[in-house]
C-alpha cells in the first residue's frame, strides 16, 4: 500500500501523541505500552525500549498485547542469553494465544507500529526484522516471514540482529522445531542439488541440502514452478489431477487412453479416464 498525505499526517500525530502522553503520565499502563512500542518499532532504539517493556510487564504480566510485543522485542534485540530469551519469548507467545486466540488485541499494534515502520522505511533492516517476527511468531505466516527476512538481508546482509534471527528461524522450521513447515525455506534451494527426477513427477524433483542443520532432513521435494518445498512426498493423485485440469487433450477421442499436453512442463502424458491411470509413456 502506498502512503498518502492523510496516512502520514495521522501516523505522525499518533506517534507524537504517544510521546506526549508518556511524558505527561509515565505511570499509566496504556502510555507505557505505546511508548515501549514506539521506541522499539518507530525509533528502533532497542536499548531505550528495554526498561519500558520491563515496566509494562511488571504492571501487567498477563496482558496478551504486552506479552507478544515483549516477546518480539526479546527476539529482535537478541537479548542474552539467547537460548533463555527464545524460551521466554515462546512462553509469552503461548500464554498470549491462550488469552487471545484470535490475536484481536494485537491487530492495532501490528498496523500502527510494526507495519507503519516498514511503510515509512521499506529498506530499514530492523523495521523489516520486526515485521518478519510478527508474521513468524504471532500470525504463523512463515512464507511471508521468509520474504521479509530476505528483504532485510538484501538491505543489510551483515546486520547481526537480522542474521541471528534468520538463522534461528531457519533451524526451527524443521520437524520438531517451533516454526514447523511442510518443507525447508526456499532459500535452501539455492544451495541444494537435484538427486532424482522422474517424468511422472512432472514439476517436482527430489533435492539434497548439503548444509542441512537438522540431521535426517537433508532430502526434500521441490516444485520448480510454484517454488514450494515438502519434506514428504507430494500427493501424486492431486498432482496428476491438477495436470489434467490445466492440460488440453490433443488426441485419443476414439480410445479410453487420451493424450494431453501440459503447458506448464511443455510435455505430453496419457490418461485413462476409466481406470484413472496416468503414464508418460505412450500405451501400446
Amino acid at each position: 500500500k502506498k502512503l498518502d498525505l492523510v496516512d502520514v499526517v495521522n501516523a505522525l500525530k499518533f506517534i507524537q501523541g504517544a510521546r506526549d502522553k508518556y511524558d505527561k503520565d509515565p505511570n499509566k499502563l496504556a502510555n507505557i505500552v505505546n511508548y515501549a512500542l514506539l521506541c522499539h518499532c518507530i525509533d528502533l532504539d532497542f536499548e531505550k525500549a528495554r526498561p519500558i517493556y520491563k515496566e509494562a510487564m511488571k504492571v501487567s504480566p498477563n496482558h496478551p498485547l504486552i506479552a507478544r510485543a515483549y516477546g518480539i522485542y526479546l527476539l529482535a534485540s537478541c537479548q542474552l542469553p539467547r537460548a533463555t530469551s527464545f524460551q521466554t519469548a515462546c512462553r509469552l507467545f503461548n500464554e498470549a494465544d491462550l488469552a487471545d486466540p484470535t490475536q484481536s488485541k494485537f491487530h492495532s499494534a501490528t498496523e500502527i507500529y510494526f507495519r507503519w515502520s516498514v511503510l515509512a522505511d521499506s529498506k530499514n533492516p530492523l523495521a523489516l526484522l520486526n515485521f518478519a517476527l510478527v508474521h513468524q511468531c504471532i500470525y504463523k505466516k512463515y512464507d511471508h516471514s521468509e520474504r521479509l527476512y530476505r528483504a532485510a538481508l538484501a538491505a543489510d546482509p551483515t546486520n547481526e540482529y537480522v542474521t541471528e534471527n534468520y538463522r534461528l528461524f531457519t533451524e526451527e522450521r524443521y520437524p520438531g522445531g517451533s516454526y514447523v513447515s511442510l518443507g525447508p525455506p526456499f532459500s535452501v534451494y539455492r544451495r541444494s542439488t537435484i538427486v532424482e527426477e522422474r517424468p511422472v513427477w512432472a514439476e517436482w524433483v527430489k533435492m539434497k541440502d548439503p548444509m542441512c542443520p537438522k540431521k535426517g532432513f537433508e532430502i526434500y521435494f521441490f516444485n520448480r514452478f510454484t517454488k514450494t518445498t515438502r519434506f514428504n512426498e507430494p500427493d501424486w493423485k492431486l498432482v496428476w489431477d491438477a495436470r489434467v485440469e490445466r492440460s488440453s487433450c490433443v488426441s485419443g477421442k476414439t480410445t479410453h487412453w487420451q493424450e494431453y499436453y501440459d503447458p506448464r512442463t511443455k510435455t505430453t502424458f496419457f490418461y485413462d479416464g476409466y481406470s484413472k491411470q496416468y503414464t508418460c509413456v505412450r500405451p501400446e
